[in-house]
């Protein structure tokens, strides 16, 4: 039997304006009981098309589809060559919008029904042609969301306006979900810290703001080597012509404290240098990097296709795309550094230097928009993309803290013991 919070309950019975948002803290509960409603209105929607919309066709299926499959079986029929889910004999669109143009996608369509998943990272112009597709009387759409920027659109143009507008807004915090654990949701506070407590954690509209990495504290986060032999090795490169080019070796090894850590660099500024170098130098200086260790993968900014081009030539194995996700790359490097899993080894100084140098673009700001300012990056860019893209959907809050726990433990009783 399903056990809901009263503000779920709440959500469930009053979701039934045009505009209908769950709005609040990580695993708080909102994305569960908006789903419930989501399928509830489904069954009795007027005749027309349903859209379900998310930032990409990977985090529809992972955050809806996957979800509503664990609730209904075999009820949900998913196509994924079409972008289609059919319920119960309706039909609903499955739309993807990264972008401005993904509103395109929606042109001329009549719709009875939507629900959105992560509205903030919607493009605004895609959001907008979603509320004039919904035209079916009776229409209604149902969306989710973290808190953002006070000055983001979807607070300034409809939160903020709720009272002129067919909106109701329910708002949720950790407390609200009933299924967690206290341990776990010890375990979750811990993995975030400045911004991301404020947003994630509390549920506040805050600005990014000062340094990114607030937090950092080289007395903590650096270690003067390398714990051990890693289990795996893996590398993050940003590449740069006339911008510096940056490499960093990771090492994990679960049975070491701390679990992961940044062994070495390589940063070569070609402005200091007064000599740029080819694509062929830095594969050269990248084999020279690697040499004497396995490499499990190298992850390159997408970008960066004729120096791939190059490696690949020159025998370098194991490269891919980057995730080039900056706020949730962001995110996961900190919670890393928070609950002590990741540690930078002393030499590494242009990587340390970054770390306290790192700050939010003060003008991007006040449009609503979360961008780090474009300088003092390159090193922190080859370890967010390693980090995030190797690790970022693998490791769980649980696992991670698990991980931290035992490795502490042990190392702790061995201290001790010598």
């Amino acid at each position: 039997m399903l056990n809901f919070s009263e503000k779920q309950k709440i959500a469930l019975k009053e979701s039934n304006a045009r505009l209908n948002f769950l709005i609040g803290s990580v695993r708080s509960g909102k994305t569960f009981i908006s789903l419930i409603r989501w399928l509830e209105y489904i069954q009795h929607a007027p005749e027309g098309n349903l859209l379900m919309v998310g930032r990409t066709s990977t985090t529809i299926k992972h955050n809806i589809i996957d979800e509503i499959a664990n609730l209904i079986g075999l009820d949900a029929k998913y196509y994924i060559g079409k972008q289609e889910l059919n319920l119960w004999g309706r039909r609903i669109y499955l739309v993807g919008a990264s972008d401005e143009r993904a509103e395109q996608k929606i042109r001329g369509i009549s719709a009875a029904g939507a629900y959105v998943d992560e509205m903030t990272l919607i493009p605004e112009s895609f959001f907008t042609m979603l509320l004039s597709r919904l035209s079916i009387p009776e229409a209604k759409l149902f969306g989710t969301s973290n808190p953002d920027s006070p000055f983001h659109w979807l607070k300034k143009d409809y939160i903020e306006r709720a009272n002129e507008l067919n909106i109701k807004i329910f708002n949720f915090n950790l407390e609200d979900n009933p299924s967690l654990t206290a341990d776990f949701k010890n375990a979750l506070k811990k993995e975030y810290r400045g911004l991301w407590y404020k947003r994630y954690i509390d549920g506040l509209w805050c600005l990014a703001e000062g340094a990114i990495y607030d937090f950092f504290d080289d007395k903590i986060h650096c270690i003067d080597y390398a714990p051990g032999f890693a289990k795996e090795y893996s590398v993050g490169v940003d590449y740069g012509t006339t911008n510096p080019c940056a490499f960093v070796l990771v090492g994990r090894n679960t049975s070491h404290y701390p679990n992961m850590w940044i062994e070495k660099e390589y940063y070569y500024d070609s402005s200091e240098h007064n000599r740029q170098k080819t694509d062929s130098e830095y594969a050269d200086d990248l084999k020279k990097f690697i040499e004497g260790y396995s490499i499990a993968a190298i992850y390159v900014d997408p970008s960066a296709a004729s120096f791939k081009l190059e490696c690949q030539r020159q025998g370098i194995r194991n490269i891919y795309d980057a995730d080039n996700e900056v706020l949730d790359g962001i995110r996961f490097v900190s919670s890393l550094f928070i609950n002590g899993t990741l540690k930078i080894c002393r030499s590494c100084v242009n990587l340390i230097k970054e770390m306290q140098s790192y700050v939010w673009d003060s003008k991007s700001k006040n449009l609503g928009v979360d961008k780090p300012l474009k300088t003092n990056d390159h090193i922190l860019d080859g370890l967010r993309y390693c980090l995030s893209t190797r690790y970022g959907k693998n490791i769980s809050p649980e696992s991670r803290m698990t991980e931290e726990r035992i490795a502490r433990l042990k190392y702790e009783a061995e201290s001790e013991y010598y």
